[in-house]
């Protein structure tokens, strides 16, 4: 758990290891966009001998469980954590400050379905621009 009281927990059925619990718990304390070095190098401070390549898996499996999305921008691959529910982000070419919006540009799936003959399941949508801030 972090200073803040957030907790970021693994999808229901994976097994909690020490050093799975390292990476959910320095995520905890992570705020804005991060790389995958950045997580790991925060978890060791809390379990030395975690591997990079657990890092990875477990961030893949907090991907897939909503907890955390995939960033990629010229910056490079980066992640950012938010909740599961449905939203967007839209991430500053300035600063790097990504904000999550409710806001939807996606068409409805009757819509997909009845145009393209296509079943939608999900979709990401990332809007890249200027923050208040830096469009000032």
């Amino acid at each position: 758990m972090s200073e803040t009281g957030t907790v970021v927990t693994l999808p229901r059925g994976v097994r909690v290891t020490p050093q799975r619990r390292a990476v959910t718990d320095a995520l905890a304390t992570i705020h804005g966009r991060f790389t995958v070095f950045e997580l790991h190098e925060r978890a060791q401070g809390l379990h030395r001998r975690l591997g990079l390549a657990t890092t990875y898996r477990t961030l893949e499996l907090l991907r897939e469980s909503g907890a955390v999305r995939l960033l990629a921008d010229e910056r490079g691959p980066s992640y950012i954590r938010c909740h599961p529910g449905h939203h967007h982000h839209l991430v500053c070419v300035g600063c790097g400050v990504v904000q999550e919006t409710e806001l939807c540009a996606a068409p409805a799936a009757d819509e997909i379905r009845n145009r393209h003959g296509f079943e939608p399941e999900a979709h990401d949508v990332e809007i890249y621009g200027r923050c208040a801030r830096c469009a000032a």
